[in-house]
């Protein structure tokens, strides 16, 4: 094996390190399709039924259909590829804590984040080819009434989440730092509450009212109002189509110049809107 090769790989698996353990924040809170393929992909989905009843001695049984859905996912492609003209510096990709690795890491870590939270409120296709669309319904909008968040909208995304009969494990709770820092303002967030809200801050796991809390920087935002969202893991997909793409390369064409290259395609959307609460908040 020869000493490119070596360093080619070193690079790509300290990135990959990088992207799944340190930077991704929601992305991995969702659940995950791999190895897809084609210039778009399917989740097939089982819609859930109520069981019959027998009534009466040796009655016939009636026998009923699956009925089965599918939600369409379509593959974006983001990549990183700085120039470094020294080649005597392409050495430093192979280190884990080299600002290239972390740079190139970093962009595709946000880019992965931001195309799941750009799904949890667009639009999202079904059906065999996948042509008839669904919004997010306003049963499933906490509005923001001028107010920012609160535990008045964290209990009220809860109990939609409850009424919905949506599992209790694997909830979480997205929201950007201005939102945090209402929850440490107000009066209502209790000692143990306050705890949780401030382990969030000091970067570790927070959680409250039965949601784990996720701090991101790459919800959608309308004006001033903030779309923070309540799911549950099962309620968003995230399909991935090339896991990473990592290569060092010289180019002639630029003297030889080193190109750090990392890409991923990766594509989301909703796999059912009763799991998603889209709780606006006023900044």
């Amino acid at each position: 094996m020869s000493v490119d090769s070596i360093l080619i790989r070193q690079y790509s698996d300290n990135i990959t390190l990088l992207v799944q353990q340190k930077l991704v924040k929601i992305a991995n809170t969702v659940f995950q399709k791999p190895d897809c393929v084609g210039e778009m992909a399917f989740q097939e989905q089982l819609a859930s039924t109520d069981a019959q009843e027998k009534l009466s001695r040796n009655e016939v049984v009636v026998n009923t259909d699956p009925s089965y859905d599918r939600r369409k996912i379509v593959p974006r492609y983001f990549y990183k590829a700085p120039l470094v003209d020294n080649m005597d510096k392409v050495m430093m990709a192979k280190d884990p804590t080299s600002p290239i690795v972390m740079n190139n890491a970093g962009a595709l870590a946000r880019a992965k984040d931001e195309v799941v939270c750009t799904a949890f409120s667009a639009l999202a296709y079904y059906g065999k080819a996948g042509t008839s669309s669904v919004s997010l319904p306003s049963t499933q909008i906490i509005v923001h009434s001028s107010a920012g968040m609160n535990m008045v909208k964290i209990r009220e995304a809860k109990k939609i989440l409850d009424s919905n009969e949506v599992e209790d494990d694997n909830r979480y709770l997205a929201l950007s730092a201005d939102q945090v820092e209402d929850l440490l303002a107000i009066s209502e967030v209790t000692s143990a509450d306050y705890a949780q809200v401030k382990a969030l801050v000091n970067g570790q796991v927070g959680t409250l009212c039965g949601f784990m809390l996720k701090q991101t920087e790459r919800l959608e935002k309308s004006s001033t109002t903030q779309y923070c969202h309540a799911y549950h893991r099962d309620g968003m997909v995230l399909g991935t189509w090339l896991d990473m793409k990592a290569s060092i390369d010289e180019l002639p064409g630029r003297h030889f110049s080193a190109q750090i290259y990392a890409g991923q395609s990766y594509g989301a959307t909703r796999l059912e809107e009763k799991r998603v609460v889209r709780v606006e908040c006023t900044e």
